[in-house]
């Protein structure tokens, strides 16, 4: 990796067990459920594991390339979004806290080339991004079963 030109790291707790939150975490389907209207869909081309593609589709848009690059099962796991000239990288990383309680943390960053012309772009997810991450402890704690 280059060194980021922008980057932003925000977290929340879940009352849910770290493999539980993993779990929902890990399958997309539920990244569409919780994002709801703001996305047309959200696919994977295979298993949640390293180097399998994905691609997100927003309204009136041509869907978005990813990519899952490293994983560490129950722990964390990188996304990284090819741009022109420059990479978006999203990692998501879990940390069981106390009995039945889980830290989630999200790093977004951007590096490369020519990162610092998205990085304007890029800093809406500074309000979006925790606010996405309370929707997402939300919904895990209204699946979880304890």
């Amino acid at each position: 990796m280059n060194e980021n030109v922008w980057q932003f790291e925000h977290s929340v707790e879940c009352s849910a067990h770290k493999s539980f939150v993993w779990s929902f975490w890990t399958d997309v389907s539920n990244w569409e459920r919780i994002e709801g209207k703001a996305v047309e869909w959200i696919k994977l081309d295979g298993p949640f594991a390293v180097d399998t593609a994905g691609a997100t589709k927003l309204p009136d848009q041509a869907p978005t390339q990813w990519r899952i690059t490293q994983l560490e099962s129950e722990s964390s796991a990188t996304i990284e979004m090819p741009l022109d000239g420059a990479v978006f990288y999203n990692v998501m990383m879990f940390e069981s806290v106390t009995s039945g309680r889980t830290l989630i943390i999200q790093r977004l960053s951007l590096e490369g080339p020519k990162a610092s012309s998205f990085t304007k772009g890029m800093q809406m997810f500074e309000t979006s991004a925790p606010q996405g991450l309370v929707k997402l402890a939300k919904a895990i704690e209204s699946d979880y079963k304890g």
